[in-house]
C-alpha cells in the first residue's frame, strides 16, 4: 500500500473500504477496496475529512485487513459457523445451529493481545439460535506484517477451536418432586407446569416424573431407576433447605452419585445441587424455582442438556454476575444474570 494525497490517487485502486458516517443516518463503506478513484470522488472525500488514502502497492510482505480477517475467521471454528463478510476489514461468524456457545477463553485473550487483531464475542455459554451472530474479527490496521500475522495465525490454529456450538443432545429428562405436602396431595404438583417451557425451548421431554416423601432412601431409589430407565437429566425440585425434613441431598447421595457442588453464589439459586450418576446430570433445584421466572436452572439446565461437565469452579466463579435483579419484566438471557464466568 501507499499513502497518497486524494489528488494524486485519482485513477488508482484503493487499498481499503472507506467508512462513511453521517449520524443518526448512515454507517458503511462508502468507497470499496480495489475501487478505482475518480476526479468526481473528490468532493465526497474531503466532505468525509479524508485528505489521503491508500492505494494498492503491488509490493509484496504485508496482508490485507480483507484477506486477514478471511483467515482469523476460518481459523477460529468449523462448520458450525456461517462467515459473513469481509466489510471494511470485518468478518462476523454467525451460528449455523442451535446450541450452547463455547470460547476458549485463554485463546481469545491471547488474540486480544497481540495488539493487532481483535475478536470481539457473546458471553461465554450464551444460548445460540440459528443465524446469530457470535462473533466478530479484523486486524486494526489496514495491512499487516505478513510473517507476523502467519505466525499468530499459527497459534491459533494449534490451539483452536476458539469457538464451538455444542448441540443440546441431552434430551430425556428426568424429574423428581420432592416433599411430603405434594407427596401427600395437600399441595398441587405444579412441577410440569413449570419445568416443561424450559425444556421443551431446547428441544428435550420429560420422560420421567414422579413424586417423593421426605425420605432419603426413596429420593435415592428413584434417582437411580430413572438413570437406568435412560434419563439423560435429571431435575430435583425442594427439600435442600436447612430444615429438618429436606433430605433431597442425603437422597442424591443415596443414588451412589458423585457430588459436584452443594450450595452456589446465585440468587435465586443458593441451595443449588449439582452431582453424576453414571454419565447422567443430577440438578438439585430449591424451591425457588416455583417463584421466580429466572433461576440457577436456566443457567445450568442448558449445560447439561448439551453435555457440558459441570465444575465445582465454575459454580463458584458465578459469584460474579450471579445476582439476579428480579425485573417487572424478565428479558433473560438478555441481562447480565449468570453472565459473569
Amino acid at each position: 500500500m501507499k499513502k497518497l494525497p486524494i489528488e494524486e490517487a485519482i485513477g488508482k485502486p484503493l487499498a481499503s473500504d472507506i467508512t462513511r458516517i453521517v449520524p443518526g443516518k448512515v454507517k458503511g463503506p462508502a468507497f470499496k477496496r480495489g475501487q478505482i478513484l475518480k476526479e468526481e470522488d473528490i468532493p465526497l472525500l474531503k466532505e468525509m475529512g479524508k485528505a489521503h488514502v491508500y492505494v494498492l502497492d503491488p509490493d509484496k510482505g504485508y496482508i490485507h485487513e480483507d484477506d486477514a480477517a478471511i483467515a482469523l475467521a476460518n481459523a477460529y471454528g468449523g462448520d458450525e459457523f456461517e462467515r459473513l463478510g469481509p466489510s471494511e476489514g470485518r468478518i462476523n461468524l454467525k451460528a449455523n445451529r442451535r446450541g450452547l456457545l463455547k470460547i476458549n477463553l485463554a485463546l481469545l485473550h491471547e488474540i486480544n493481545e497481540t495488539g493487532d487483531i481483535i475478536c470481539s464475542t457473546l458471553h461465554q455459554h450464551t444460548l445460540c439460535r440459528v443465524g446469530m451472530t457470535v462473533a466478530a474479527t479484523r486486524i486494526i490496521p489496514v495491512a499487516m506484517d505478513e510473517t507476523r500475522f502467519r505466525g499468530i495465525l499459527e497459534s491459533i490454529e494449534n490451539q483452536a477451536p476458539l469457538l464451538r456450538i455444542l448441540p443440546f443432545t441431552r434430551r430425556k429428562i428426568g424429574v423428581i418432586v420432592t416433599g411430603e405436602e405434594v407427596y401427600s396431595g395437600r399441595i398441587p404438583d405444579s412441577s410440569r407446569q413449570i419445568l416443561t417451557p424450559k425444556i421443551e425451548a431446547l428441544g428435550g421431554e420429560i420422560t420421567a416424573h414422579t413424586v417423593c416423601p421426605d425420605d432419603a432412601t426413596a429420593i435415592g431409589e428413584a434417582i437411580g431407576h430413572m438413570v437406568r430407565e435412560g434419563a439423560e437429566v435429571i431435575i430435583t425440585t425442594g427439600g435442600l433447605s436447612v430444615d429438618p425434613d429436606d433430605v433431597t441431598l442425603e437422597g442424591i447421595e443415596k443414588s451412589g452419585a458423585t457430588l459436584v457442588s452443594y450450595g452456589s453464589p446465585i440468587l435465586p439459586g443458593a441451595m443449588f445441587a449439582c452431582a453424576y450418576l453414571n454419565g447422567t446430570s443430577i440438578l438439585g433445584i430449591p424451591a425457588a424455582v416455583f417463584y421466580f421466572p429466572t433461576t440457577v436452572l436456566d443457567i445450568f439446565l442448558p449445560r447439561a442438556m448439551a453435555d457440558d461437565p459441570i465444575r465445582r469452579e465454575d459454580i463458584v466463579a458465578l459469584g460474579h454476575g450471579g445476582l439476579c435483579l428480579n425485573c417487572k419484566k424478565c428479558t433473560y438471557p438478555v441481562c447480565p444474570f449468570g453472565k459473569g464466568a
